[in-house]
């Protein structure tokens, strides 16, 4: 019988990639994580030493590519998969995280996570494609920002993030995200964020309210 961390991590996780196929019988191998808000997960540098699945809350991956300058990434939702890269290899962690609100991860040891990879091939495959789509999704970050206008990839991010972490709400779908976490992750400012929701193009798309942004019917 599962415990209730077991349970949360198993109606939370069943659509991510490992965590989704690992089944119940294994779900004893997983440990619980919690940080809160504002605290770091891990550090850019560390070497990776576990697997994270996101049960509750938000989580800010970036990088600080030189003292008192930080890019960040993208943005964690509940239900993902995160730590996979350089994993197998206990390579170092390529971007620091962090918390943006109380959360809690089930985690899985590099040293319990080996073993099961040699004895289940389809694990395996399934951490190779995480790892695969998460490398692509940054490459497709960079080259949005070299491509697009910062009214195209706010409008691209948001209805990105309302699919993965939106709830649905009387006027469409209601994504919980500050404005400064969008403008990090865009890499422009707070007030470049503002003015591009009120833009012609977006203002008739997003409705704005303290703490979150709805993707309009």
């Amino acid at each position: 019988m599962l415990t209730p961390f077991e349970s949360r991590a198993a109606r939370a996780l069943q659509e991510t990639p490992f965590f989704g196929a690992l089944g119940p019988e294994s779900m004893g191998c997983l440990h619980r994580t919690a940080v809160r808000r504002g605290e770091p997960l891990f550090e850019k540098g560390e070497p990776s030493h576990h697997l994270y699945g996101l049960i509750s809350g938000q989580l800010k991956v970036f990088s600080n590519p030189e003292p008192g300058r930080e890019i960040s990434l993208e943005l964690v939702a509940p239900g993902e998969l995160l730590g996979e890269l350089g994993l197998e290899d206990g390579g170092p962690r390529y971007a620091s995280v962090q918390a943006l609100a109380h959360s809690e991860l089930a985690t899985i040891p590099r040293g319990k996570l080996l073993p099961l990879l040699d004895q289940r091939p389809e694990l395996r495959a399934a951490l190779g494609r995480a790892a695969t789509a998460t490398a692509a999704r940054l490459a497709q970050r960079a080259e949005d920002v070299a491509f697009l206008n910062i009214e195209a990839r706010l409008e691209k991010t948001l209805v990105d993030l309302a699919r993965r972490m939106g709830e649905a709400v009387d006027r469409g779908t209601r994504i919980r995200v500050r404005q400064q976490d969008l403008a990090e992750v865009l890499g422009v400012t707070r007030e470049s964020v503002s003015r591009a929701l009120t833009a012609p193009s977006l203002r008739d798309r997003f409705a704005l309210s303290r703490g979150s942004i709805t993707l309009l019917r």
